[in-house]
């Protein structure tokens, strides 16, 4: 009954390797397409770097920067550098991995200054480790659950989360689940770190974050830290770059000031 025929049966088996062709056509176009942005991208860079060798002016730098190094170092690198390159044109967007490594391959973005865990970048990326940052649960002050001292007491509770591969949120989850512990249950996930603080201030909403920022005044307004215990262990946070591929003489100076303050 259920039996094609012999010709339906060819029919069949032909349209299935048409449909693998295609699938793979596809998929070699991608790459080819990803190679030569990158290629324009270094085109370009490379008639910057002569122009600017020329005398000419108006160099570009385009970077991604994760919300700890904007509100820690970013003002003090950002003065130093409009002194030496006071003509630059800089670019900043916030440094999500999930963009972030995209952006590098693909040669829009010089560098990134992001948390990562080395071993999982792709071979394409090159990866300057600068500190290592700590990080716990955090919440509004006066919530219910801030004199909680284990992970047992965080049962239930509400969560607000980046799950995006290599984000401290995925690196939490992954290393409760290694550890035996209840990963959240309940948790919202976010890859903004403005939505991120503004549930975690007006409701009763957690999130795992670095301390430091927690310190800062104007960042950890209204926000205090858990202080539940173990603790993952910290992520790198560093200048990924890819390999290969030089920085330009805009955006070696800039990387090598960022380099400078966060490991002071």
């Amino acid at each position: 009954m259920n039996r094609l025929s012999p010709r339906l049966h060819r029919s069949f088996v032909g349209d299935e390797s048409i449909n693998g062709i295609h699938g793979s056509i596809i998929g070699f176009g991608h790459a080819l397409l990803v190679r030569a942005r990158l290629a324009l991208a270094t085109l370009d860079k490379a008639r910057e770097e002569i122009r600017l060798l020329r005398g000419g002016a108006g160099a570009r730098v385009a970077i991604a920067l994760t919300p700890l190094v904007a509100a820690t170092v970013l003002p003090r690198v950002l003065a130093e550098f409009h002194r030496i390159q006071p003509d630059a044109a800089l670019s900043l967007d916030e440094g999500l991995l999930t963009s972030v490594l995209p952006g590098l391959i693909e040669g829009r973005l010089d560098f990134a200054i992001a948390l990562a865990n080395p071993q999982d970048l792709p071979y394409e990326i090159n990866f300057e480790a600068l500190a290592e940052v700590p990080a716990a649960p955090a919440g509004r002050i006066g919530h219910p659950l801030a004199a909680a001292r284990s992970w047992a007491e965080l049962q239930g509770a509400s969560w607000v989360l980046n799950l995006a591969e290599a984000s401290q949120g995925n690196h939490l989850v992954r290393w409760l689940a290694a550890n035996g512990i209840d990963v959240p249950a309940n948790a919202v996930r976010c890859v903004s770190s403005t939505l991120m603080l503004e549930l975690m201030r007006r409701t009763d909403h957690i999130r795992f974050g670095p301390h430091i920022l927690l310190r800062d005044p104007m960042f950890g307004t209204g926000l205090q830290r858990f202080a539940v215990e173990p603790l993952p262990p910290p992520m790198s946070l560093g200048i990924l770059s890819l390999r290969g591929v030089p920085l330009s003489v805009a955006a070696k100076p800039l990387a090598g000031l960022f380099a400078r303050h966060l490991r002071a």
